[in-house]
């Protein structure tokens, strides 16, 4: 897998990696001291997603997502998640290293298709959140630009909703997720 980097072009499979440790690590920190504190909820810390809604033309609903982590830490985050409605399954050692055969790829693909990660900044505004990807999975979740959310906070809840842009057919996905204590 590769992962974009916006800057300079660069790839590196890395920097997702080191990214999300080091939001873990003050994120979780930070949500710590603000419940210490009795302050009011804030989005920073560590979540996972609990609830998948989708409206449109192909409409879903999954109760019991795959595994995932979001972590949100002074205007930075990072999420990485399954995607698919099961487990992924590993795909097969490469019998050439370099030299994949077409069946090899394929294998590849359905291994890191339902995989998706990206970390870059954030911003909240109101019920608003805005990200905006730095480095991710895919390109074009980079070379997009920034996307909003609406947002409902608890303590212990964060449900973002997106829509379709402008002139895309009508669309609505709603991730609940869940603070990871």
């Amino acid at each position: 897998m590769t992962i974009y980097c916006k800057q300079a072009g660069q790839t590196g499979r890395m920097a997702l990696a080191a990214l999300a440790a080091l939001a873990l690590a003050a994120g979780a920190s930070g949500a710590a001291a603000a419940d210490a504190k009795g302050k009011a909820a804030s989005i920073e810390g560590v979540w996972k997603v609990t609830n998948v809604e989708i409206t449109g033309a192909n409409p879903l609903s999954v109760p019991h997502p795959q595994q995932s982590l979001y972590i949100f830490t002074r205007g930075h985050y990072a999420n990485v998640q399954e995607t698919g409605e099961k487990p992924r399954t590993a795909s097969p050692t490469l019998k050439e290293p370099g030299k994949p055969t077409d069946a090899e790829k394929i294998a590849r693909y359905d291994e890191w298709a339902p995989f998706g990660a990206q970390a870059g900044t954030y911003a909240v505004k109101g019920a608003k959140l805005t990200r905006t990807p730095i480095v991710a999975k895919g390109v074009a979740a980079v070379t997009a630009g920034a996307y909003d959310a609406d947002m409902k906070l608890t303590a212990s809840s964060l449900v973002l909703t997106t829509h379709a842009a402008a002139g895309q057919p009508a669309r609505e996905q709603t991730l609940t997720l869940t603070r990871v204590k």
